[in-house]
């Protein structure tokens, strides 16, 4: 296969790479009250001292005066069809790491929460083909602190920085209010369990789309089940990002892909989990306004929460991977046929959102 991506077995064999330098100092969000208006509030920062240190930030909060966060911008691509033809996509395309990350090209297995296999008698989750061989990890290091849990008014999924103040995740996972506007979007990168706020959330200003999924997802609809979220927190500042690529279906059928979600059936949601070896066995156009999307079809492992989570894959001795996908459907009757597989999205109109973003927002 022309220009392929890295197998496992390839990746395996590469050696982590470690910081070069101390992680510096930085300002996070863990946590934000909404309020209708301006107000006067002094927090107050409790230090408690015992086995393990920590600190507790305390506020007078009015619970009758507390809101949901308020609305924010979309931008529809299709009024920006002149933008970016003059956009050189391949300028926007890499990925970017830091020097006090640690690199890997694996994650760590959490071993004490594994998954573990039904036996005989017992069912298994209804988008998982076989085996089940996702794993439950727990690893800071790049590229997985890039990937996080997204939090919205209908529930959760997933995403991962793909610039500074750039998040990407799936089209269904937003709430796309009738006036135009898009519902509130919080993202948590390297997410686990709730107890890791060591980088913060961010929360997104302007969602840029191609086209808003809304109910069921047909294949046009998933062709095109990606969003750019403009976050209000430079991020990738401290994670780094992830870069990307469009899909070649000459690759199909070779077991390159790496995947990683926030599913519900094994955390709760609550920690990621990640798939390994992956193939993409099909490849459908579908277009809007001469704009090409693909359906990718897989059997990759996937449940409910591993929506809007990357497809990458590594090329060459680049040490960021390059993300080809977005997960986004699962099939109602599942089956080992193109009528039963699991699909992401991606193509051209992928490469193009993205390259966009970072051309007029990537701040």
């Amino acid at each position: 296969m022309k220009n392929s991506p890295l197998t496992l077995r390839e990746l395996k064999s590469r050696n982590p790479i470690q910081a070069s330098v101390k992680f510096p100092e930085f300002k996070a969000e863990v946590g934000r009250i909404w309020y209708p208006e301006r107000q006067k509030i002094a927090p107050v920062i409790r230090q408690v001292e015992g086995e393990h240190a920590y600190a507790v930030v305390e506020v007078i909060a009015d619970l009758a005066k507390q809101v949901e966060p308020p609305a924010i911008k979309s931008e529809d691509l299709l009024r920006q069809i002149e933008k970016i033809d003059q956009i050189d996509l391949v300028k926007y395309s890499d990925g970017v790491t830091h020097e006090f990350l640690n690199i890997s090209f694996l994650p760590t297995l959490t071993e004490k929460i594994k998954y573990q296999p039904p036996k005989r008698d017992e069912d298994k989750p209804s988008n998982v083909f076989g085996t089940d061989t996702r794993y439950i990890f727990d690893d800071v290091s790049y590229p997985w602190c890039t990937v996080g849990r997204v939090e919205t008014a209908s529930g959760s999924g997933t995403g991962c920085m793909i610039g500074r103040n750039l998040m990407l995740t799936c089209s269904h996972c937003i709430v796309w209010n009738s006036d135009g506007s898009a519902g509130w979007i919080k993202f948590s990168p390297s997410y686990h369990n709730g107890v890791r706020p060591a980088l913060g959330s961010a929360w997104g200003t302007r969602v840029i789309f191609w086209n808003k999924a809304e109910g069921g997802l047909t294949d046009l609809e998933t062709a095109f089940d990606y969003v750019v979220v403009v976050l209000d927190r430079n991020l990738g500042d401290v994670t780094g990002y992830a870069g990307y690529r469009t899909y070649d279906d000459d690759w199909n059928g070779g077991s390159f892909w790496q995947h990683i979600g926030y599913p519900g059936d094994l955390t709760g949601t609550q920690r990621p989990v990640f798939f390994g070896n992956g193939a993409i066995s099909s490849v459908s156009n579908q277009s809007i306004s001469d704009q090409t999307g693909y359906v990718l079809g897989h059997f990759m492992d996937i449940t409910g929460g591993h929506s809007g989570g990357p497809v990458w894959g590594w090329w060459g001795s680049e040490i960021y991977p390059r993300v080809i996908g977005v997960q986004s459907a699962e099939a109602s009757i599942p089956a080992n046929n193109t009528s039963g597989d699991n699909e992401g999205g991606g193509g051209p109109a992928m490469s193009k959102i993205i390259g966009y973003a970072r051309a007029n927002y990537g701040s």
